[in-house]
């Protein structure tokens, strides 16, 4: 790394003290083009925002953050996005979240502060649902059924059955309606707002949403407890060696009799993804699990260190303990970001009819009256029956009916939608109305269209997420087309590598049988004597003591379960004390290392191989651009990211 020009270190200082203009200043540059502090640190912080197991340096992250920008100039010199399947890509995700984003409905604060004061409160519902029917026609009968509905649970009837009955929810048959405990963003704002706004117990009028009509009911409120960090102990609901339900009650006896959750975790839980560290479970907040049984249990933990008893979900056995609550931040910090939610979910819907305004403010429009007197005048008396059709002549393509800035819309264009307009309507107005609406209705979507293209110009955080697909589109056809393909089609060198590195992927020693402990060694040894003089068909029958816990495993050398001294070898092993405890092994199978054939860690190769050639890539981009790095601000960022 070259060193970039000289900066006072005293006057950085001070401009980090002062929290001004710091991210204006020039971390490093490639060639002539200037990257500055802000986009570095909002680079570093999304990347500590991450769960890892260990935390990158600044140093670290510069470097990778460096070689993407040198792919990216790299990728833009090769001119990949210049290529069809670049702009087709990059197009449809364009679209896709420009025809979802709302960037000029202006979000008012007493929606946020409604919002907000909602997710201080947890409510729990059961609905009857009614899909809404295809024609327009039959939307008053479903309506008319949903009244009835009400009618019959006001008169007495259990609402549970009448949802088993009625609704055209499919989980209803199964809970009766019952959608679980939620607060805000959960559901649709109208299913939202109508909950919140009845009384526990109180069933609703039909509630329309985009779904159907809801029929909903209250059936609970609390106090919002946050977020929550969590830990289990999960047993696979089938064993062959001993019932899994058996074994998790004699844990729990444990954990009463004062042992260490953690440990207890560690040595017999059988999540494959939190057992090695103690059984700790990502934070989550309500709604935020895939099962509602454990996210129940969790949130009816009172207290810091308490326990469930053993429950089952469809995932097994648990026992769940709260670590920490995490209560809600206060109002002034999480606005900004509840705005942004309010855009992108269904309250967005409240946000329409100002949006329309805006944008008739914000470009201009103007429609033509000749255009109008042309297509009044075409409109026969068939329109009404739906059998109009617009025939275009020669002049179709150069009249137009309106215009949005510089983009005009043709009699051609307009004929066709109003042909398919008069289709879509069951009952029509007036002719004159017809058209107006069809105007007023096709001038909105042309001012959608056309707005969507300046969003990267108006609202900063759209255009910043545009770039960043861009950039990440680019990445990867360039890693495909530089380090991914060839590696991946030279199976000359993934055999030559193979010969000359098999070592590297020898399979370890496994132990296969039934693993036996016990804080007692006296019971392991009673133990050992019984099944000792039992056939292997036997063991399975005995009845363990209270204190003994069996495991079916299969363990390589280096599990966290075995002692480093544990001898592979078939039969009964000693009795050793580890992890605060004593255990012993009937190993019935060892598996002995072994060298994997060549087909076996193909996979493994190709990556081991791509990693050597992003390196090699990354290196001759070094060499090929000018990298110089500002050291004295780089120094400043390390003091005051790495505190």
């Amino acid at each position: 790394m070259k060193s970039l020009f000289s900066i006072c270190v005293c006057l950085i200082c001070f401009v980090f003290a002062t929290n001004a203009q710091v991210n204006n200043e020039v971390l490093f540059k490639i060639n002539n083009n200037e990257y500055k502090v802000e986009e570095f640190v909002n680079s570093y912080q999304k990347n500590a925002d991450l769960i890892t197991s260990t935390t990158e340096s600044v140093e670290d992250h510069l470097d990778r953050f460096i070689n993407f920008h040198l792919k990216l100039k790299s990728a833009h010199a090769h001119q990949l996005d210049t290529l069809p399947s670049f702009k087709k890509e990059f197009g449809r995700y364009y679209k896709q979240i420009a025809d979802n984003y709302i960037s000029n409905g202006e979000v008012t604060e007493a929606m946020v502060r409604e919002t907000y004061d909602r997710t201080k409160t947890e409510v729990r519902a059961s609905h009857i649902l009614l899909n809404l029917p295809k024609s327009e026609e039959d939307t008053m009968a479903v309506y008319q059924k949903a009244l009835m509905i009400k009618k019959r649970i006001e008169n007495g009837e259990d609402f549970e059955s009448l949802a088993k009955q009625f609704s055209d929810d499919p989980s209803a048959k199964v809970n009766g309606g019952d959608l679980n405990w939620f607060n805000t963003f959960k559901m649709v704002y109208e299913f939202e707002d109508a909950t919140y706004n009845l009384q526990v117990d109180e069933v609703s009028d039909p509630v329309k949403t985009d779904f159907g009509y809801h029929i909903i009911k209250k059936t609970g409120e609390r106090p919002s407890k946050g977020q929550l960090k969590t830990a289990h102990i999960m047993l696979l609901p089938s064993d062959s060696l001993q019932d899994p339900e058996v074994r998790i009650q004699k844990i729990y006896e444990r954990l009463q009799d004062g042992e260490d959750f953690h440990e207890l975790a560690i040595k017999y839980s059988q999540d494959p993804n939190t057992a090695s560290s103690g059984g700790y479970v990502s934070l989550f907040s309500l709604g935020g699990l895939n099962s509602k049984v454990y996210e129940n249990m969790s949130y009816e933990l009172e207290n810091e260190g308490d326990f469930t008893k053993p429950f089952k979900t469809r995932f097994g056995w648990h026992i769940v303990k709260l670590i920490e609550t995490i209560p809600l931040q206060p109002y002034e910090e999480v606005k900004d970001d509840y705005k942004k939610k309010l855009k992108s979910s269904s309250r967005s819907k409240l946000l329409v009819s100002k949006i329309k305004k805006d944008l008739e403010e914000l470009y201009e429009v103007e429609i033509y009256e000749d255009g109008e007197k042309h297509f009044l005048e075409l409109m026969s008396e068939n329109f009404a029956e739906g059998k109009w059709k617009y025939e275009a002549d020669e002049n179709s393509t150069s009249n137009y009916i309106f215009r949005v800035e510089e983009n005009k819309v043709d009699y051609k264009t307009f004929g066709e939608y109003l042909e398919r307009q008069q289709r879509s309507l069951s009952k029509l107005p007036a002719n004159k109305i017809v058209l107006q609406n069809a105007i007023d209705d096709l001038v909105y979507s042309e001012l959608l269209d056309y707005h969507k293209t300046k969003l990267p110009e108006i609202d900063k955080e759209f255009g910043k997420k545009i770039e960043e697909y861009k950039n990440g589109i680019l990445i990867f056809d360039y890693m495909r087309t530089k380090v991914w393909e060839p590696v991946s089609k030279d199976s000359l060198a993934q055999i030559e590598y193979y010969k000359n590195n098999k070592k590297e992927f020898t399979i370890p020693a496994k132990a296969k049988g039934q693993l036996y402990s016990s804080k007692d060694k006296k019971s392991l040894k009673a133990l050992k004597s019984e099944l000792g003089n039992r056939r292997n068909a036997d063991t399975l029958a005995i009845e363990m003591p209270d204190d003994i816990i069996a495991e079916e495993v299969t363990l390589a050398k280096d599990s966290q379960k075995l002692p480093k001294k544990f001898k592979f070898k078939e039969g009964w092993s000693k009795i050793y004390k580890h992890l605060d405890q004593f255990m012993i092994m009937n190993v019935i199978e060892v598996e002995i290392p072994r060298i994997p054939e060549f087909k076996e860690v193909n996979g493994k190769i190709i990556s081991i191989l791509q990693e050597e050639k992003e390196e090699h890539v990354i290196s001759e981009l070094r060499k090929n651009y000018d990298v110089l790095i500002n050291d004295e601000v780089l120094k400043i960022l390390k003091e005051e990211l790495e505190k």
